[in-house]
Formats: structure tokens, sequence, C-alpha cells
């Protein structure tokens, strides 16, 4: 059983990994221009920094105001910067150049101009489905987000922690993200749980909506008396829907995993499986603070005929204020056939507050 100081050195410890996740990507942003200007339908007219644009809203800053204010992208007249931007369109292309929309169409309707080295996209405003702004730097290029979250029950003494989190880096045709996740449970007159996933992809434009993948993970989960399990993946994928606040994609491929189960008398602890590999993503943006994802992976074997394996992650993040939220969290991994006698399923539940940046 757990006691007071065992919990308390567990909080301390959780508390300095999120304070140095913090330290290391949350970067200050430098060299960046204060002369851009947006102007709306309106009249109203501001002069400051353009953050990104995404769900629909333009962010943007000025040196007059406290915090950042979300403008309506559809309500947007005029707009002029000279800064650097990555644009996602809705073809699936994303392209780097300086970006302005005049108010004057040309006869296509195409009122939004991507400058970039040596060449010009021109496109409609409905074609804009996100803009971010390219860094000097790699680490000021990162995005990301931590959470964390703690409960306790006095009647059963149960007390339950979960500590997460993403960053990721996106480039005209690469993108990268990282994800961790941590959670411990305890609880009176029964045996602690822990669990510790790291997942890892790497993706590549090939052209308008297909895409090359590359995966890594870890599981670590006493549930399913797993001591670690490692999958190593290749995959081509295809963006079924991208709009400002829909993204459907599909991949499939094949994977190799390394399982190393809790030792167990007359059973082989270390397993190794050749795997096909089809996962389904899909994410949506609705009432302007609700940000629904799911992410599922089915691996059926190969080496283990009519085994099959399926890994997913579901979140629906509500918007608090400004880069705070609250989040519910909802995973799932299970296994038709361990290859040791072991639980099949091991599914959880975490609620948590977060901070993005």
């Amino acid at each position: 059983m757990t006691t007071l100081t065992d919990l308390l050195c567990l909080i301390r410890l959780k508390g300095c990994a999120l304070i140095a996740i913090i330290l290391l990507f949350a970067c200050p942003l430098y060299g960046k221009r204060k002369d851009d200007v947006v102007t709306m339908k309106n009249g109203d007219q501001f002069t400051g920094e353009i953050k990104a644009m995404q769900y629909g809203e333009l962010i943007f800053k000025s040196d007059y105001m406290k915090d950042s204010v979300r403008l309506d992208w559809k309500r947007v007249e005029r707009l002029q910067s000279q800064d650097t931007f990555i644009v996602s369109l809705t073809n699936g292309t994303r392209v780097t150049g300086l970006i302005g929309k005049e108010t004057t169409c040309s006869e296509d309707g195409k009122d939004f101009r991507i400058v970039g080295e040596g060449a010009a996209v021109e496109v409609t405003i409905s074609d804009v489905i996100a803009i971010g702004q390219r860094e000097t730097s790699f680490w000021n290029q990162l995005t990301g987000s931590i959470t964390y979250g703690f409960g306790f029950a006095s009647g059963n003494k149960e007390t339950n922690s979960s500590l997460g989190a993403d960053v990721a880096f996106r480039a005209t045709k690469n993108s990268v993200q990282l994800a961790t996740t941590s959670q411990f449970g305890s609880q009176s007159n029964a045996k602690n749980t822990n669990r510790f996933t790291f997942d890892s992809q790497y993706a590549r434009l090939l052209t308008e909506k297909w895409l090359a993948a590359g995966l890594f993970s870890l599981l670590r989960s006493n549930q399913q008396d797993l001591a670690l399990r490692s999958t190593y993946g290749g995959a081509f994928g295809r963006k079924l829907v991208q709009t400002d606040k829909t993204a459907l994609t599909v991949i499939g491929g094949a994977a190799f995993s390394h399982e190393s189960y809790l030792p167990q008398p007359g059973a082989e602890s270390i397993h190794n499986n050749a795997e096909s590999l089809v996962g389904v993503t899909f994410s949506t943006f609705r009432f302007k603070t609700l940000n629904l994802r799911s992410h599922v992976l089915v691996f059926p074997s190969l080496s283990d005929p009519g085994r099959l394996r399926v890994s997913s992650q579901s979140g629906l993040r509500i918007e608090l204020t400004r880069n705070f939220n609250w989040n519910f969290d909802l995973y799932e991994n299970y296994d038709t056939r361990p290859p040791v006698n072991a639980p099949k399923n091991d599914l959880g539940i975490t609620t948590s507050i977060g901070w993005t940046f």
C-alpha cells in the first residue's frame, strides 16, 4: 500500500518533469515583425502580429492588447504581412511564403496570395484551412501541450495520477509528432496500477492526398502483465477529408512488435510478432472551444494468424481560457490472444487540466 510519503514523492517527481518540459519547449518567439495589417469587413483595422489561423479563427496580437484576439477568418477583408508562413490548403498541400489578401478579386475569385521563392500561389480564402508562423529557430516551430490530473477518494483511500505531454513539428512536406503519458493508481487492499506510453510518428506528403508514414511506440502496462512492448511500423496513408475544422486520414502498412511480459512459470516471457497495420485518424473542432480527436490502430498478426491487437486513443478538449483547457481521454489496448496468460484488455479514462503552447 502506498504511504503518504511515497505519494508526495510521486507528485514532486511529476511536478519536476512538468517544469522540465515547459522550460525545454515553451521558448519565446523572436524576430517576428509587428507591422502585419488586418482589415475586417466592418472597417476595423489592426496592426500587430499574425500568430496563426486555425479552426476558422485568425489569432492576432497587437502591442496594445493584453492577450491575443481571435478574428473570424471569413470576415477578413484585407491582410498583409512581410513574414513567412506555412499555409495549409484544402487540397492537402502546404505552401511556404509571404501572405496577403486583397479586397479586389480576380475573375476566378482568387483573393488570397502566397508568394514563395520565385513563385506565387493564388487561392480563395475558403481554400485556406490553417496558417502557421515559419520560425527561424527549430525550437520555436514546435507546438504541443502538457496535461496533469489527480484524484483522491477517502472511502477506499484510492488515488490516481496522470501526466501527459505531446509536441509536434510541421514543415511544408514533413511533420513529426511525439506524445507520452504516464498513469498511476493506488487503492487500499488492491494492487497498484501503472501504465506508460510513448508514441512517435513521422509523415511526409507525397502528393496532395497521399503520404508516407513511420511510427514507433512503447507500452508498459501491469494491467496486461506487459513489462514492455515496442512497435515499429511503416505505412502509406490517404487524406479523405481535409477542411478548416475536420480531418480524416486512413493508413495501411506493416509493423513489427517486440514484447516482454512479466515472468510466468512454464511460459516464455519474450515474444516477437510480425503484423499488418490499418489505422484511422479523425479530428474535428466544434463550437469554438471544443476539440474532438480519435486515433485507432489495428494490428492483425502475420506470424500468429488469428491474433489481433487494437490500440485506440480518443479525447475531448474544452478550452477554459487562453491556452488552458480541460481534457477527457479514453484509451484502450485490446489483444484477442495474448501469448501468455494475461488479461486481454487494458481500458481507462483520465480527466486533466492542460496547457497548450
